[in-house]
């Protein structure tokens, strides 16, 4: 069937906007920048179903000459000054830059930088993708003497890109009141709904014998318990401990409330982030059990699922040691980048990485032409409630899974 006019005028319009683009990331992205690439082209292939022979011309040109990332120097001097440059015309250009990181200080010097360069080169727009935003802890002032970091994070990003800064897309922020830092549009995509299809399709047996649950560590965790048991068809939730933290890092108290009979279930825990893991995975140097183990104990099959891996060592023990020991399968995503080239591998035998480059792919597309991401967000929503989704989890070489659907 042929395309009308109106719809033909509407499809150049947005091809002619997604000619304008730049695609640019730093080094901490390049692990899943060719991964990025061959998702948009498989969005925008997506996007203009049954093209005609025209449409088709541009399609290719504009993947070819738009939809590849350009390259860019990043290095330092001798004496650790930053030394960056863009490698390509980027005037009155539409630049959509994918940003991690893997070194907090270096790559938010280099975020700095880069968003002067933009500025100074004369960009049209910067639409900057950070999956994962630093600082986000320390997002109000809990004691004398201590910054607001998650404030001046975003303030220090302003002022170098300064208006040329269009838009921020991340995933999970850790308190969604952070995004009113940034006086602009701010779109907070979420894990959530790809960790409810991959647990749908790996317990599909058990949700059907409604032997599924989710439960939060904590209290600050409930909103995202309810939410992912929402997606799983409306399995019940529970938030399993009180917490006091004398200090970052460390709990002091802990109690754990279990207001379900949980012998023989499977309970899927949700949180943010995980960062030495020792408030979830118990610290074996001080014979402390976590909620984990607490579970176990009480013959549960206990899974867990975070969008943040940051994974730090603590008292001489890796996070991932934790993890590894406490038996419970982990589930992130490649919001934080590989720490080496080998790193999924390595830890395969407790966890999984979904990878958020379908989603970002969207994003992309939906921010460069005028199309709206809460409506693709409602959508899919919505199926997974009616489990009606047509998802695909697939294994990508890099060994990433993605659900696409």
């Amino acid at each position: 069937m042929g395309v009308g006019a109106y719809k033909r005028m509407i499809r150049f319009k947005q091809l002619m906007a997604l000619s304008n683009v730049v695609l640019l990331d730093n080094p901490a992205a390049e692990g899943s920048r060719n991964f990025l690439e061959g998702m948009i082209h498989k969005r925008i292939d997506k996007e203009f179903e049954d093209p005609d022979e025209e449409e088709k011309e541009i399609i290719q040109e504009i993947k070819e000459k738009n939809l590849r990332f350009v390259e860019r120097i990043s290095k330092q001097h001798r004496n650790k000054d930053p030394y960056n440059q863009i490698l390509a015309n980027v005037r009155e250009k539409d630049v959509h830059l994918f940003y991690k990181f893997a070194d907090a200080t270096v790559d938010r010097t280099l975020l700095e930088d880069l968003g002067d360069a933009l500025k100074r080169a004369g960009v049209k727009s910067t639409t900057l993708y950070m999956p994962f935003i630093p600082c986000q802890r320390q997002d109000k002032k809990d004691d004398g003497r201590v910054p607001i970091s998650a404030k001046n994070f975003f303030d220090v990003v302003n002022v170098s890109f300064g208006k040329t800064l269009k838009r921020f897309v991340t995933v999970d922020l850790h308190a969604p009141q952070a995004q009113a830092h940034f006086d602009g549009p701010v779109d907070e995509l979420s894990a959530i709904p790809q960790f409810a299809a991959y647990y749908r399709e790996l317990l599909k047996e058990d949700l059907a014998k409604d032997n599924v649950m989710v439960f939060a560590c904590d209290a600050g965790g409930a909103k995202r318990a309810r939410y992912l048991s929402k997606l799983m068809g409306g399995t019940g939730y529970f938030v399993l401990a009180d917490k006091g933290r004398p200090s970052h890092g460390r709990v002091e108290k802990r109690e754990f409330f279990i207001p379900y009979n949980v012998g023989g279930k499977k309970l899927i825990g949700i949180d943010d982030m995980v960062d030495t893991a020792g408030s979830l995975a118990g610290e074996y140097e001080q014979d402390i059990e976590g909620p984990i183990q607490f579970l176990q104990g009480l013959n549960a099959e206990v899974y867990f699922a975070s969008t943040h891996h940051i994974l730090s060592q603590k008292n001489g023990i890796s996070a991932e040691e934790r993890l590894r020991r406490c038996g419970a399968p982990a589930l992130f995503t490649n919001s934080l980048p590989k720490k080496n080239a080998n790193y999924y591998q390595d830890n395969a035998d407790f966890m999984t990485v979904l990878g958020l480059e379908y989603d970002f792919a969207k994003a992309f597309y939906c921010n460069q032409a005028g199309e709206s991401i809460s409506a693709y967000l409602l959508k899919r929503e919505k199926a997974l409630e009616a489990d009606k989704l047509n998802f695909v989890v697939k294994k990508s070489a890099e060994g990433l899974y993605v659900v696409e659907g």
